[in-house]
């Protein structure tokens, strides 16, 4: 792969950034400073370093994110706090995007990638991919709650949801398991039973489940078995045969 190649896409930056800072003799392939952008470089083998610091190899990313209260799922920085501020400067990326969205109110657990198709797998509704929640309440559920999200219960506007699973954890408190993700689902849903969500706590995407010792704000990347805890690995043309 050419250096400027490597350069741009390791930190998300336009090429021609890379080529003044390649030729500004501000990158170094192994120890020895490259000025030259059309340079070869092979992935996995050379180690480069940008003003001293090594760079990961391009390819896609994904970051498991503990979203806090008060911050907007969105790349669009000019509407206030967003995700995006969560995120360090050396894993910040042009094209990265978070998968699905939670409320500004919603806290846990969200995914961010530059990988589209994954995006597409993890937010597709076929995929049925399951999200768990913990909510705090305000008021009392029905006495028949678990059935009937089990059943598959019709929201206020008739929208009919597909069956889940409602826990009763305290009086006050429920874990709740999506396999779909529909507006204000979980909020809806519990109006829909008689009470009101005062908090919620997304814990789990699919089997990969939040980091406990991930901060609130704070953002990692997750790894090969992370990755395949989230059970996207077929194509949807796959799992219709």
């Amino acid at each position: 792969m050419r250096l400027d190649r490597y350069v741009s896409q390791a930190t998300g930056t336009p090429r021609t950034q890379t080529t003044r800072w390649i030729r500004g003799g501000l990158v170094q392939v192994g120890s020895v400073v490259v000025k030259d952008a059309s340079a070869q470089v092979a992935i996995g083998r050379d180690r480069v370093r940008l003003r001293g610091a090594e760079l990961d190899p391009p390819g896609h990313l994904v970051l498991m994110l503990h979203k806090p209260a008060g911050v907007v799922t969105s790349t669009d920085t000019s509407i206030g706090p967003t995700v995006m501020d969560c995120i360090p400067a050396d894993l910040r990326r042009r094209d990265l995007a978070p998968i699905g969205r939670l409320d500004k109110d919603t806290t846990g657990l969200l995914l961010l990638t530059t990988d589209g198709g994954l995006n597409h797998a993890l937010t597709h509704p076929r995929r049925h991919v399951e999200k768990a929640y913990v909510a705090v309440l305000d008021g009392a559920l029905c006495a028949d709650a678990e059935a009937r999200f089990a059943t598959g219960l019709a929201l206020g506007d008739g929208t009919l949801c597909q069956p889940a699973t409602l826990q009763r954890l305290a009086a006050d408190q429920v874990r709740i398991v999506l396999r779909e993700g529909k507006f204000h689902q979980v909020k809806r849903m519990v109006a829909a039973c008689g009470a009101a969500v005062v908090a919620l706590h997304r814990e789990r995407i699919g089997d990969l489940w939040l980091d406990p010792t991930l901060l609130p704000g704070r953002a990692r990347r997750i790894d090969g078995d992370e990755l395949a805890a989230l059970g996207v690995g077929r194509p949807l043309e796959e799992e219709a045969a």
